[in-house]
């Protein structure tokens, strides 16, 4: 099911109107916090009964214990409310959330990515319409941001956990020391250039820190910056020819083959956890290309005093448009078949909009959604500068919004395996490009059967 922009302006005046209203009214890991609610009494003065809501989400160690805590600092808030905290690394949980939803066992409360609501939402109703529910306040957010990425067939299926920006992050300490510079704007050639010579210096050295899915992404920034299109266009055809695929498996499998990344087999042992290779750790990779929303934990593992800065990540010379994804870093969406919605929209209403909330998490979900959670944030210090650095390019040089089908995930499935090949040389850029767009065109035929 397509975002719907044209939604923007009705949902600002739904918000609008909410507002009025309210004037004139007047591994896996489970951990349990009793919390509690604005009004935890009922409407006869008795006590509210005890209400227990699952909350489940993906992260590191930072955004775990942010979390923890402002689940913990809840409780003040509303003690009849026992909120279980599910949470663990990214690998395997789309599959894990896939699975609850379907079966009707998912949480309360959960975090998705992007890709995943955007098929979610074409195949039943899993969630609940937040602009619909009076406890919930969305007038923070902004209407088009909340219109491209959590909008469907005007309801709200779920709200963005921050701003997000993809871009370089790089440790500037490393590079200095390394006589790389670092106030320049990086391109393919230079990232090459660079990679290969560091590489030739120390073989245990590689310039770019990525697993699977940051080759695929590096891919499709590359293939974008080519074409200036959607690499998969609105009518469920490829948008690309195999000249532009060619050149952007040749340069992926040159850079891999000259050390500028780790090679693949190493890097997947941490896939999904990059902050947690040792090549990282160890300062023996100077940068990696990914959203600004991981720049806490992979700062976090480096010793104290390394400095992290971000940039815009490479940009072709000649490019016909920047690439640059700036995407919600997840989203937050409550289940349709959770027994306590009401509960479950005033937790996250306070975990989105209350200052308290917004000074605990800081930037671990990136920059908040919320202006006046932002600020509060902010005021704190507890946004890094790099992260409001990434984000701030990202908006200046956006590049085109992803469409749905270009994220879908048997479409990147698809890419995944493919860059593999190249990146481990068992194909040829040219039979790369043969395979990619074959293989696409079939199950794009598919999935236009299933959806259309």
């Amino acid at each position: 099911m397509r975002r719907k922009k044209m939604w923007a302006l009705s949902l600002a005046m739904v918000l609008l109107l909410t507002l009025l209203g309210a004037c004139s009214s007047g591994g896996n890991n489970a951990v349990s916090t009793s919390s509690s609610n604005t009004g935890t009494e009922g409407s006869n003065g008795e006590a509210a009964k005890p209400v227990t809501l699952r909350f489940s989400w993906w992260g590191g160690e930072d955004r775990h214990a942010a979390t923890l805590e402002a689940i913990e600092a809840y409780k003040k808030i509303a003690p009849n409310v026992t909120i279980e905290a599910e949470y663990q690394g990214f690998d395997g949980y789309e599959q894990k959330i896939k699975t609850q939803l379907s079966s009707g066992t998912s949480a309360d409360i959960m975090q998705l990515d992007l890709p995943w609501l955007q098929e979610l939402v074409a195949k039943g109703d899993f969630f609940l319409d937040l602009i619909a529910q009076e406890g919930f306040d969305a007038s923070g957010f902004d209407p088009d941001f909340l219109s491209n990425f959590g909008l469907y067939d005007g309801k709200l299926m779920a709200v963005p956990t921050g701003v997000n920006a993809y871009c370089l992050i790089i440790n500037k300490t490393l590079a200095d020391q390394l006589g790389i510079p670092t106030d320049i704007q990086w391109d393919w050639d230079t990232l090459y250039e660079q990679g290969k010579k560091l590489h030739e210096a120390d073989s245990a050295k590689y310039l770019l820190l990525a697993d699977q899915a940051a080759l695929s992404q590096d891919f499709r920034t590359m293939l974008k910056q080519r074409t200036g299109e959607q690499w998969i266009k609105e009518d469920y055809t490829v948008g690309f020819a195999k000249e532009d695929a060619a050149a952007v498996f040749g340069w992926l499998q040159k850079a891999m083959e000259a050390g500028v990344y780790q090679p693949l087999g190493e890097a997947d042992l941490f896939f999904g956890k990059l902050d947690q290779n040792p090549k990282w750790i160890n300062q023996q990779m100077l940068m990696t290309t990914s959203m600004s929303s991981t720049l806490p934990t992979l700062k976090t593992v480096l010793p104290e005093g390394t400095e992290i800065i971000t940039a815009l990540p490479a940009i072709a010379k000649d490019a016909k448009n920047s690439g640059v994804v700036v995407r919600p870093s997840q989203l937050f969406a409550i289940s349709n078949n959770s027994e306590h919605q009401e509960e479950a929209v005033k937790f996250l209403d306070w975990f989105m909009n209350d200052p308290e909330a917004a000074v605990i998490l800081g930037g671990v979900r990136s920059i908040p959604p919320v202006k006046s959670s932002q600020q509060a944030a902010v005021n704190a210090g507890k946004i890094d500068a790099a992260i409001t650095n990434a984000v701030d390019l990202g908006l200046e040089h956006a590049g085109i919004v992803d469409n749905s089908i270009s994220t879908n995930s048997e479409v990147a499935k698809i890419l995944d395996d493919v860059v593999q090949k190249v990146s481990y040389s068992k194909s040829t850029p040219e039979q790369a490009a043969d395979e990619l767009i074959a293989s696409l065109t079939s199950k794009l035929a598919e999935i236009k059967d299933r959806t259309q």
